[in-house]
């Protein structure tokens, strides 16, 4: 059973911050959807504005769910203790790396999929966090965080995958044009890693904006214990 309390200002903040995120985050979604949907098969270099508009969402997305992960990390779990300062800074470091990795991306130093690894690792970091928060996150939406966090690893995978099993293309600086991309063949390992993305974007990319509206939503309503910052130490 929920119990609603009185939270401070600091984590209402936190979790309007956190809605504010999940909006541009769908929005940022729309246009990815949009590109993809539009452009199967050949894309030229002028196309890909669809693309940076989602870079673009998808920067302040994060930078929004820093100030978030400040809030999450004073949720105390069942035994009153509060997520190790290590462990935090790890989630910080992975928003902050995906956000510098997709701000690369407009004067092309780094192919477009590279954020993904960042992105994924904080995918790993959401599931550990929420399986540590059980009782306190109300079940349904920490359920949901652990299989969103799931789906941001699996995306994660796919560049790593691509650049040691199919083509180290990926790895160039600066970035590789796209007609060389597209030269890659198609073989049954870049197949395979194309449908672990696609899965990966449909537990994780995607329904992460939901996510962390409904979790923000909790945290103002005050339904989220969230106190005094504290840490356990290293």
């Amino acid at each position: 059973m929920e119990t609603t309390i009185s939270i401070g200002k600091p984590h209402r903040a936190a979790g309007w911050m956190a809605i504010a995120s999940g909006l541009i985050g769908i929005i940022g979604a729309a246009f990815l959807i949009t590109f993809l949907t539009g452009h199967l098969k050949s894309v030229s270099d002028d196309e890909f504005f669809l693309v940076r508009i989602h870079d673009g969402c998808v920067v302040i997305q994060f930078l929004l769910m820093i100030r978030f992960l400040f809030a999450l990390r004073d949720v105390p779990n069942q035994q009153s203790t509060r997520m190790s300062q290590v462990q935090f800074r790890i989630g910080v470091a992975a928003l902050s790396f995906t956000i510098l990795f997709l701000l690369l991306n407009f004067p092309k130093v780094l192919a477009d999929v590279l954020y993904m690894v960042p992105q994924g690792i904080f995918g790993i970091w959401l599931t550990v966090a929420c399986l540590q928060k059980q009782g306190d996150i109300p079940g349904g939406v920490r359920w949901f965080g652990i299989i969103v966090g799931i789906g941001l690893g699996l995306v994660g995978l796919y560049p790593i995958g691509y650049a040691l099993l199919v083509d180290s293309i990926l790895l160039q600086i600066p970035a590789p044009s796209n007609e060389s991309l597209a030269n890659v063949p198609m073989t049954t390992t870049n197949a395979i890693l194309h449908i672990m993305l696609m899965i990966g974007s449909l537990l994780g990319v995607f329904p992460l904006p939901i996510w962390t509206i409904l979790l923000g939503g909790r945290l103002i309503s005050g339904k989220i214990p969230a106190k005094a910052p504290h840490f356990r130490g290293n």
